[in-house]
């Protein structure tokens, strides 16, 4: 794993030793960060199930104002905070929340000052958890500062985007074994993509 680009571009970060953690790759990182495009910078970031860290390291490292990495587990949650010391990021720009992803989003407020806030997910493949996300996320696209939600899932994954969805906010892309379900505002000009 390593930071593709931004401040700390070609950081060596840490992998997880345990076959129950699959980090996003670079290809699926990059295209991530292609199709958010500006918006990342001086945006308040969510890396739900962030394993180690990965994509919100990338989000900080090109121009990210902060970064909260959600995990419910603490073995994730202690190999995201080794990468973001190996990078150097300072503690204010931070936050490691050991949650359930699911159950912290419900819960979440965004900034009420209008900042634009930014949610990714990396979630196991199999199971309900990207369902439960993407069908919280389409909930609160009208919530103040919304910018874009990306969800990853697997390719060989049943369908998990939300029943009844808005078809027009959504867009899904396939790399290889992994797909991205992409939502972002309906007046939302798709800028970055």
């Amino acid at each position: 794993m390593r930071v593709i680009s931004g401040t700390w571009k070609g950081r060596r970060l840490k992998s997880p030793s345990s076959d129950t953690v699959r980090p996003t790759t670079d290809r699926v990182k990059e295209a991530m960060f292609n199709i958010l495009g500006p918006s990342v910078r001086d945006s308040l970031f969510l890396d739900l199930c962030c394993g180690a860290g990965g994509l919100g390291i990338e989000a900080l490292s090109r121009g990210a104002s902060r970064a909260v990495f959600v995990d419910s587990s603490r073995r994730s949650l202690a190999l995201a905070g080794e990468n973001l010391g190996i990078c150097g990021a300072e503690a204010r720009r931070f936050e490691l929340v050991g949650a359930d992803a699911v159950t912290w989003l419900g819960c979440w407020n965004p900034p009420q000052d209008g900042t634009a806030w930014i949610l990714v997910a990396d979630p196991p493949y199999h199971g309900p958890v990207a369902g439960a996300i993407m069908s919280l996320l389409e909930g609160r696209i009208r919530d103040p500062g919304f910018s874009a939600g990306i969800i990853e899932y697997g390719s060989r994954t049943d369908d998990p985007l939300p029943a009844g969805r808005n078809e027009a906010m959504w867009t899904v892309r396939r790399y290889g074994e992994s797909q991205l379900a992409v939502v972002r505002p309906a007046d939302d000009s798709g800028e970055g993509e």
